[in-house]
């Protein structure tokens, strides 16, 4: 295909995204923008053996609009979204496979634009469009590269995370930036609903930057290395808090946004450690009303019926536990 953006009505776009939340809201930004997205992939679910590199997923539906509809509150998933605008949505199970190429390459890409995908993007694919490939990663980047940035983001305590869109290379998130914008983490904000955030805006951005780099207009900004940081994905041990380490919000914070999550969230209160099953609340002091017997405000923590006050680097907050 031409090195060079063909000057069609709209750029032609391939989406890379999963069924996740993260995803939906890119795909549905990109079509209501009149970019035109002529196929969707996603990875397969499972890898099977003896199944090809790359095929079409075929998705039943007893009846359907004549008309597309691209308004992402009324799709669960990116699949739901393209079989209702009659997009080819197509698994994959190993990208760098020569049949994943010619396949995807047959549609003359301008731009590849992902948005949470579970597989690095092979040289081969980053090198089809001519306007490059472009992704939505939910941080202020250089700043927690990653798998979850937002966990990080809740993890270390930041009042300030957002969104960039920036053309991909073969690192991890860190090729030139297109787009940012700052996203405040308010008090008490779920893990779901600052990544709703990130997604929503992040869609809104992405195909924005899209037009951008067809008309020409686009300024890619290389990421700063020596402010770059990056986090794998979690594991058990960084869902342990060491209370006397961390402030009250802080702590508060972090509970609450990942309380929904499989994995138990522990205080590690002096050699003592109690897994969290609810936040109540935090304070920077302790009321005078929930002052234990003589000495106890003195204490690491005090029990008050079911609730635990627990002493912070600053503050207490009150949690259900064990």
């Amino acid at each position: 295909m031409s090195n060079t953006f063909s000057q069609r009505s709209a750029p032609r776009v391939i989406f890379f995204g999963m069924l996740g939340s993260f995803s939906l809201p890119s795909l549905a930004s990109l079509l209501a923008s009149g970019i035109d997205v002529c196929a969707v992939v996603l990875p397969s679910s499972r890898r099977q053996e003896g199944r090809p590199a790359i095929f079409r997923r075929e998705v039943y539906h007893p009846a359907r609009s004549l008309l597309p509809v691209v308004h992402s509150t009324l799709h669960a998933n990116i699949v739901q979204l393209a079989d209702e605008c009659q997009i080819p949505v197509w698994e994959v199970q190993r990208l760098d496979d020569p049949a994943t190429l010619a396949t995807l390459s047959a549609y003359e890409p301008d731009a590849i634009c992902v948005a949470c995908f579970s597989q690095r993007i092979p040289r081969s694919l980053l090198s089809l469009p001519c306007l490059g490939c472009l992704n939505v990663h939910p941080s202020l980047l250089p700043a927690n590269r990653g798998p979850v940035p937002l966990f990080w983001t809740f993890r270390t305590g930041e009042e300030y995370t957002g969104v960039t869109i920036h053309l991909m290379d073969e690192g991890m998130d860190s090729g030139p930036i297109l787009a940012q914008e700052c996203i405040a983490v308010d008090d008490g904000v779920s893990y779901a609903e600052l990544e709703a955030q990130c997604a929503g805006r992040g869609g809104q951005l992405l195909a924005d930057c899209v037009w951008k780099l067809a008309q020409g207009s686009a300024i890619p900004v290389p990421q700063d290395e020596t402010k770059s940081s990056y986090h794998p994905a979690p594991s058990s041990a960084d869902f342990l808090i060491p209370v006397a380490a961390w402030g009250a919000r802080h702590v508060y914070n972090f509970v609450r946004a990942l309380s929904d999550w499989d994995e138990a969230i522990t205080l590690q209160i002096g050699d003592e450690q109690f897994v969290v099953r609810q936040e109540i609340s935090y304070s920077h002091t302790l009321p005078a009303s929930e002052l234990g017997p003589k000495g106890e405000q003195d204490a690491a923590y005090y029990r008050v019926g079911e609730h635990i006050w627990v002493r912070c680097l600053d503050g207490w907050i009150v949690v259900s536990g064990n």
